[in-house]
């Protein structure tokens, strides 16, 4: 990893275009964590051949992958959504002459929010969710393997200190989904971009927001109702949660 830092922090704010690795598990960008500096990363490249090129080891580890073309106009907020996603490190052109891994932050900073305009955002949550549904959809048959628990622990943890952004009809309720195996799923999301997919994929209902504490997520929970799904539109984690029981 020979690249020089400013000639590549130089392309990836000039270029026309970046590629990048998108994994099928999560319908967000394809993270790996470094195993040195434990730098949460996504994989960037400036030419399609290159990323086939770098994606194989992963492909070959059976990842689903896509390559996405982000066009010049779209960099910026692609960049700027990795910060509520958790991830703070880039790899960019792995296995090519310009290979080099840097820091989020060295290609973009985020203004500091003034005080009570703190954004809702779960990073922790969402980016151990995203590791989390990489190992478990890459199988042929969805299960919690041995090498999971620690991760699905940590990500449990995460939920119960989550706030989260719910979505409200005009009548004041909250939507529900119905999943063909039956469930009955109230949507929370970790961030107002997860929000927005979820309104923009309902664009025949207009949607506000509400927030709402992990810890209360069961007594929010209407009848029928038998979970959670965070970020239906992106990592889509569906957890069973209990209504309380009635008196």
């Amino acid at each position: 990893m020979s690249a020089d830092k400013a000639s590549v922090l130089k392309r990836l704010r000039e270029s026309e275009a970046i590629y990048v690795l998108m994994s099928d598990c999560t319908r967000m960008p394809f993270v790996v964590c470094d195993p040195e500096t434990f730098d949460d990363q996504v994989l960037i490249f400036f030419s399609e051949e290159d990323a086939m090129k770098g994606g194989q080891e992963f492909l070959k580890e059976g990842n689903p992958l896509k390559i996405f073309n982000i066009e010049e106009k779209y960099k910026l907020p692609f960049y700027s959504s990795l910060f509520p996603a958790g991830v703070n490190g880039m790899w960019v052109g792995k296995d090519t002459a310009e290979e080099i891994k840097l820091q989020l932050t060295d290609l973009v900073r985020r203004p500091e929010p003034e005080p009570g305009d703190e954004l809702v955002e779960n990073p922790s949550l969402q980016i151990t969710a995203m590791y989390f549904m990489q190992k478990a959809r890459k199988q042929k048959e969805m299960k919690i393997t041995e090498d999971m628990k620690d991760i699905q622990e940590e990500l449990m943890a995460h939920y119960q200190e989550a706030k989260f952004i719910t979505a409200i009809t005009e009548d004041k309720k909250m939507p529900v989904l119905n999943k063909n195996d039956g469930q009955v799923l109230l949507p929370v999301f970790t961030d107002i971009q997860e929000f927005l997919k979820f309104q923009n994929n309902n664009s025949d209902s207009k949607y506000s927001m509400g927030l709402l504490d992990a810890v209360k997520v069961p007594e929010a929970m209407g009848p029928g109702m038998t979970g959670v799904v965070v970020n239906p539109f992106g990592v889509d984690l569906q957890l069973n949660i209990s209504r309380p029981q009635e008196q």
